[in-house]
């Protein structure tokens, strides 16, 4: 479909913009995908690049997409970032559940004038307490570019903060690191 696509029951693979169904057995592909009687959660979590990630999620536990929203707000280490990813669950029983999630986060770090992309895939441990609450935590894999040498007072310069052990990818602009993310949802 083109912006909007909506099905009642959905069997196969939806693929649009912002995809709609009451209820779903297959796949919805898009940059929104609201199932009524599906998979919803929001998030909030911290992890190794930013104090505070707020992440909206919805689809089914097939396939769920993920919208963030992160900052960093220590004095003279500001960071903002927004973001998109997908994830899935795979439930082990009643309590537990993991969820592979992959992300791509643009980070604002002064200005605009630079490109600096996060890419995180984390690996996520569910414990349920409850019908409405989860705690998580895992390990993550972040790749991250940025194209800014120049430092903006007040902001972050370098990812991530003291205490990860970083190594170059495919050049001197692009930097990778094991890293961590815990929250409740």
């Amino acid at each position: 479909a083109g912006i909007i696509n909506y099905a009642k029951k959905l069997k196969g693979v939806q693929i649009g913009l912002i995809n709609i169904s009451d209820s779903s057995w297959g796949y919805s592909i898009g940059l929104i995908n609201f199932v009524v009687k599906g998979y919803h959660k929001i998030a909030f979590s911290a992890n190794e690049s930013f104090n505070l990630n707020l992440s909206l999620k919805s689809g089914n536990s097939k396939l769920y997409s993920i919208l963030l929203a992160s900052m960093n707000n220590k004095q003279n280490e500001k960071a903002y970032s927004y973001g998109y990813g997908f994830g899935k669950e795979f439930s082990f029983n009643k309590w537990f559940t993991l969820n592979p999630e992959l992300t791509a986060q643009h980070v604002y770090l002064g200005s605009f004038d630079f490109g600096n992309i996060m890419g995180k895939l984390h690996l996520q441990l569910n414990l349920r307490l409850g019908k409405y609450f989860t705690l998580f935590a895992g390990p993550s894999f972040t790749a991250f570019y940025s194209d800014q040498g120049e430092l903006v007072e007040g902001y972050k310069h370098t990812f991530p903060s003291g205490g990860s052990n970083t190594f170059k990818l495919w050049d001197d602009r692009t930097t990778g690191w094991i890293g961590w993310n815990a929250g409740i949802a």
